[in-house]
């Protein structure tokens, strides 16, 4: 039940209209002076309703103490310029004396909804800030800062943008850094998964069609329309509909396309256009590289870091840090799954590890002193211990392989027993 605060220094109609919003299931308090208002604490209350004339202070001095709350301002003089003031103060709507109550309650219940879905928004950006955080996009590799100087200086008339480089590099974080940062900014950020679509249905997925019961339905072209549209394996797209794209951008179609398309491909297209045609490629005059991680380890130590603090923040562990040995595994590791495998490395070593100290054995990438073993990479930790255990304990003291797994001598010689890997007598 949504509570109102009503500001009316007449006590007929403040009554009245306490009467009329109780009925409709709103919580009303009444007060008659901004001052009163004030002492009822006008955040707390998801709706003001106040009168401009009051007693001593106006009612749109209530505005600048409202903060998030909406505030609706009533006047028995109507005037356009009244409502105009009103609403650069921030006054979200505006009604005049007297009022017709069904006109009233859609005035109150519209500005709820409003702000009800501002709030929402505003949470959705804050999460999405939290799961994608620009400073993954920090880097000291030249070519890396070399796209994200183009993404953010993008202005209105670069429309089609393609951004080339294995899975899991960092794609959506730069195409979501392009939308935030640009003039389509206030527009939406819609993105067409091309894989998770039959063929079939991609052209109408994309422009919309009729659907089961014939009613005409909006693609993703339409919605992102003032914002930006991104195509995730844009190679996937028939030459139909490429040329569709090319006639929206011609203007031989209606509607043209009003927003910008960031396209995502594992690899550049050749000269003439590779999966796209000629017309379909040329749109696309801004091509940027987006880097493999083995091929900008300047970035692996920082990211490593970075993401230790995340998850070790995330899951309230106490203080973490990397052995000598964990980052040089790290630096040499070739890293097959880019970022994306980066992140998920140093989250499972954050839950698996007892100590203060990630050893390599909690990383499990099969890699030791920066130097690559042949231990397959998706190996449980008990069968990467029995692996290195095996291959080293020839070369190495107990003291030594107990180090290198992170462990103590005696949970060595526990685990040991446990999986039946007496060591050899010499």
């Amino acid at each position: 039940m949504s509570r109102v605060l009503v500001v009316e220094d007449e006590d007929i109609i403040r009554k009245q209209l306490s009467r009329l919003l109780e009925r409709n299931n709103y919580r009303v308090t009444g007060v008659s002076t901004v001052e009163e208002a004030l002492a009822s604490q006008p955040q707390a209350f998801d709706l003001i309703l106040a009168d401009i004339r009051l007693p001593g202070i106006a009612g749109t001095e209530i505005i600048k103490h409202s903060e998030q709350v909406p505030v609706i301002v009533m006047t028995s003089y109507a005037s356009v310029r009244s409502a105009v003031d009103s609403m650069k103060l921030g006054a979200v709507d505006y009604i005049s004396k007297p009022f017709d109550h069904d006109e009233l309650l859609l005035v109150i219940d519209r500005s709820l909804r409003e702000n009800r879905m501002s709030a929402q928004n505003a949470a959705m950006r804050r999460d999405l800030a939290r799961m994608y955080p620009e400073s993954d996009l920090s880097t000291d590799n030249q070519t890396m800062q070399a796209t994200i100087d183009g993404l953010t200086s993008l202005n209105d008339n670069d429309r089609f943008v393609l951004l080339y480089g294995e899975r899991g590099t960092g794609k959506e974080l730069l195409a979501r850094m392009s939308h935030e940062r640009g003039p389509g900014r206030a527009g939406p950020l819609v993105f067409a998964d091309l894989p998770n679509h039959p063929a079939t249905e991609l052209e109408s997925v994309l422009f919309g069609g009729n659907n089961s019961e014939g009613t005409r339905q909006p693609g993703l072209v339409q919605s992102a329309n003032g914002g930006t549209l991104v195509l995730r394996s844009a190679e996937l797209l028939s030459a139909d509909i490429q040329q569709q794209f090319v006639e929206l951008v011609s203007g031989a179609t209606q509607p043209v396309l009003n927003s910008r398309v960031i396209a995502f491909t594992d690899e550049l297209p050749g000269a003439g256009g590779g999966s796209f045609n000629k017309a379909f490629f040329d749109l696309f005059s801004l091509c940027f590289p987006v880097l493999p991680l083995r091929d900008r380890r300047e970035d692996i130590k920082s990211l490593s870091e970075r993401y230790l603090r995340q998850f070790v923040n995330r899951y309230r562990k106490r203080r973490i840090a990397f052995s000598t040995e964990a980052r040089n595994a790290l630096a040499a590791y070739q890293w097959p799954g880019n970022i994306i495998e980066l992140k998920s490395v140093i989250e499972r070593a954050v839950l698996l590890v007892e100590t203060d100290e990630i050893k390599p054995v909690h990383l499990g990438i099969g890699v030791v002193d920066g130097e690559a073993l042949n231990a397959p990479l998706d190996v449980s930790l008990d069968a990467y211990f029995r692996y290195f255990v095996l291959n080293f304990q020839d070369q190495l003291t107990e003291t030594e392989l107990a180090s290198k797994l992170g462990i103590s001598r005696k949970a060595l010689w526990e685990r040991r027993q446990k999986m039946d890997l007496p060591r050899a007598s010499a």
